[in-house]
């Protein structure tokens, strides 16, 4: 079965479905499923709801890439769910049907930039870690006053809550440093 998706970017009335509707009905869709949300929202649930219902042999058609998401990474991924479940995917203003060879050879350059561009976003971000270590730059979150908050504890005259309270920190981040200490209240 053909399945076309449309999406719109916004949740006002402003925005019509037309611009999509009439090539994917144009295109052979059997069922139109529309969906009113940001491309860079996380969650799209007509989206998610229709990717668990197709099937071997099915078809997914939208009017563009995009309309799966604003990321290279969010569409790689919704088109590895349709490869991992054997349906085919078709985008008209690209050109791009993964029935084909030319279709699944475009695809697979394009999840080799997408990777390409990660590692190497991975790799700067390495890079700056190490040269602010060399810098003597203390990485991560602050250190919250540990040592205050395990003399309180050890004083007994203040509970968990007015400890953590006090120095700003979880209760789970007191416990974890008590423990790592080896602390006792004796």
């Amino acid at each position: 079965m053909r399945y076309g998706y449309e999406r719109v970017s916004t949740n006002k009335e402003t925005q019509k479905f037309d611009r999509q509707e009439d090539p994917l009905t144009k295109a052979g869709c059997e069922e139109i499923r529309s969906e009113r949300v940001s491309g860079t929202a996380t969650s799209k649930p007509v989206l998610e709801e229709l990717l668990d219902e197709l099937r071997e042999g099915d078809q997914l058609v939208v009017v563009s890439i995009d309309r799966l998401g604003r990321s290279t990474q969010q569409v790689l991924n919704v088109i590895e769910r349709l490869r991992k479940k054997k349906v085919d995917f078709v985008s008209l203003k690209e050109n791009v049907d993964t029935s084909t060879s030319q279709g699944k050879f475009f695809l697979t350059i394009v999840a080799a930039f997408s990777e390409l561009e990660v590692e190497m976003c991975r790799s700067r971000v390495r890079d700056g870690l190490e040269a602010a270590k060399r810098r003597g730059k203390r990485l991560g979150r602050p250190r919250k006053d540990m040592d205050t908050a395990i003399k309180m504890w050890q004083s007994k005259e203040y509970s968990i809550s007015e400890i953590c309270s006090a120095v700003g920190c979880a209760k789970q981040t007191l416990y974890n440093e008590i423990k790592r200490r080896g602390v006792t209240r004796d």
